[in-house]
């Protein structure tokens, strides 16, 4: 290719390429969207599993910033540590660790099973679960990477029909999360 190819620009990148495979082209699109990324957890601190899904959330986060940024989409992140059973209820928590997307939850079912870590927050030790994620015909603790970039890509892919809404407030809690925070060692409220 040479400086008389009518395709040909000279970019940052100091050589002569089609605009299409500059790597330094400002391909930006300006854009208005957002997508709030949102994990809600009975514990950031101690859990086995939800801490694990926050440092994974973080890195496929991190991993399609630049995805999101082509695309004109802002990212958001946020942790939500839900510390009472009202805060719960009012968070419309069903299971924890939850990750939502616009507001949507991203897994639809839930899938328990038994976290010892959450346990020993309770007084003697109450056997509490945790979400449990399935992907891939195998069932996993906490989410792995791939299918958290799967379901960001998609979110990201699909933004226009994934508009942000507000979770109803519960009337009542699953029994797992009733018996997690009625016996927690460390009751606390937010504000």
């Amino acid at each position: 290719m040479n400086c008389n190819d009518n395709t040909a620009v000279f970019c940052d990148c100091k050589t002569t390429q089609t605009q299409e495979f500059c790597g330094n082209a400002d391909d930006n699109i300006a854009s208005n969207k957002k997508l709030s990324i949102e994990l809600l957890a009975i514990d950031l601190s101690r859990c086995n599993r939800c801490i694990p899904t926050a440092k994974k959330l973080k890195k496929a986060l991190e991993i399609l910033r630049p995805v999101a940024q082509i695309l004109g989409i802002e990212l958001e992140y946020k942790e939500t540590v839900v510390f009472s059973l009202e805060d719960a209820k009012e968070k419309a928590l069903l299971s924890s660790p939850t990750i939502r997307i616009n507001g949507h939850d991203t897994v639809q079912n839930v899938q328990e099973s038994l976290c010892e870590s959450c346990s020993s927050l309770t007084q003697n030790n109450i056997p509490i679960d945790c979400r449990d994620w399935y992907y891939k015909g195998k069932l996993y603790s906490y989410p792995p990477l791939p299918m958290l970039v799967e379901i960001i890509l998609k979110a990201l892919l699909n933004i226009d029909d994934l508009q942000p809404v507000s979770q109803k407030p519960l009337q009542e809690l699953p029994a797992n999360l009733m018996t997690y925070f009625e016996n927690s060692l460390e009751k606390k409220s937010c504000g």
